[in-house]
């Protein structure tokens, strides 16, 4: 363990913009930071391939071979990262500290992390801006008969038809965290009814939603829902929870919009639900395997709007991504609590 006045060595393994870097560089005279603006890549492709770890986006860096890697992770006392090895405790035997890229870590966490006792960090908290526009574009696209506008414009095709309003319209969001409650902020502008399920029977107020009722509520309200918004992060609890009985208990007319994770989700149950016309639509950000199969009839719905896992995905991502880490990295080195910490029996 360092001492209070010890170095720290910090590897920034995901991208960063010049500026961003340059001001992580400064933060704190205790941070010796290690990589560049385009970050340090920890994995081949190949290792990557090897263990089936996806290492696209918009923050994962180049490979370059003209870095010794290997050498530098097994300095690091504290990783700043989009994806890791399997064996990253091996090959960074004084790592105390990751700081992940993402909100959720169920695709990154290994049983190791917390044998060695790694402190884990998301950024959970960045998404809920872009998430919640995201969703509510999906909302208003199929209240607006936008797909259906599009059909008709590909064909010169001139055809009234009616619209729906939003206003007086009930939304059920499965999930109460920073990504929900942007959603239900957003979403009550318009006069929409906000229902909030939690998966704790307590937890913090939560004045954007009408209502609050925990997940044993859920069979007997999702009926209530013109829109069903899944902001789940994957769990035990979680897994597969949207199933056949889920989509036969929405109406028939709901448009089901899943942002959280695509294994809460029984897809062949949900393809079933479009194809029976259980639910209306759906707007899907996530899927249970990414990429999303050529073959799979997600594709081929034309109720089904499918977003490559990018609803987040905006010019400003990476300042809000660094401004967690900037505010953790001096938090770790005059060693305050950090923020977001994984707990790593829920596994968020």
């Amino acid at each position: 363990m360092t001492g209070i006045r010890d170095p720290i060595e910090v590897l920034l393994a995901a991208r960063v913009t010049k500026e961003q870097f340059d001001r992580v560089r400064i933060l704190h005279p205790r941070l010796v930071i290690r990589g560049d603006p385009g970050g340090v890549a920890i994995m081949t492709a190949e290792e990557a391939a090897a263990h089936n770890i996806g290492i696209s986006g918009l923050d994962y860096p180049e490979f370059r071979p003209d870095l010794d890697y290997q050498s530098l992770l097994a300095r690091a006392e504290v990783l700043f990262a989009t994806r890791i090895p399997p064996d990253v405790v091996k090959c960074a035997p004084r790592l105390r500290w990751i700081q992940f890229t993402s909100a959720g870590v169920d695709h990154l966490w290994h049983p190791t992390l917390g044998e060695a006792n790694i402190t884990v960090t998301t950024t959970r908290g960045i998404h809920a801006y872009p998430m919640a526009e995201f969703v509510m574009s999906c909302v208003l696209a199929f209240a607006k008969g936008v797909p259906r506008m599009l059909r008709q414009q590909r064909e010169h095709l001139w055809e009234k038809f009616l619209v729906e309003e939003l206003l007086g319209k009930t939304m059920i969001l499965l999930g109460v965290g920073e990504i929900g409650r942007g959603v239900a902020r957003l979403a009550r502008a318009f006069g929409i009814h906000t229902v909030g399920v939690r998966r704790r029977q307590e937890g913090e107020p939560a004045p954007e939603f009408d209502e609050l009722l925990s997940v044993a509520a859920m069979p007997d309200i999702l009926g209530r829902g013109d829109y069903v918004v899944a902001s789940l992060p994957l769990t035990a609890k979680t897994r597969g929870l949207l199933d056949d009985r889920a989509f036969r208990a929405m109406k028939p007319s709901a448009l089901f919009v899943n942002i959280g994770r695509g294994r809460t989700v029984d897809e062949a149950a949900l393809v079933l639900a479009l194809r029976e016309g259980w639910i209306g639509a759906a707007a899907l950000d996530v899927f249970e395997q990414e990429p999303l199969a050529p073959a799979s009839p997600l594709w081929d719905f034309p109720n089904v709007l499918i977003s490559p896992h990018m609803g987040s995905d905006t010019a400003r991502y990476m300042e809000r991504m660094t401004e967690v880490l900037c505010d953790n990295l001096v938090r770790y080195a005059e060693g305050q609590p950090l923020r977001n910490v994984v707990d790593p029996r829920e596994g968020y």
